[in-house]
């Protein structure tokens, strides 16, 4: 597996928590997945306070991005 590069582990990063987002508003159970610069993966508790701030930033960039695709009148 070829190693990830910074913007990749970011991009990576950002997917999975707009996946995990997109999980939690559909009622389904969301996790947080964690890539590091060698291609590891590692899964947060989601009662752990870090997985909690993750997936409300993930929350607030879609939202942010919810409401600048819509059209404006």
């Amino acid at each position: 597996m070829k190693p990830r590069g910074a913007v990749d582990s970011l991009n990576a990063a950002v997917g999975d928590l707009a996946g995990a987002l997109r999980r939690r508003r559909e009622g389904r159970e969301p996790y947080v997945r964690l890539h590091d610069a060698d291609g590891r993966v590692r899964s947060l508790d989601l009662g752990d306070e870090q997985a909690e701030a993750l997936l409300d930033a993930a929350e607030a960039m879609v939202d942010a991005t919810a409401a600048r695709a819509e059209p404006r009148k």
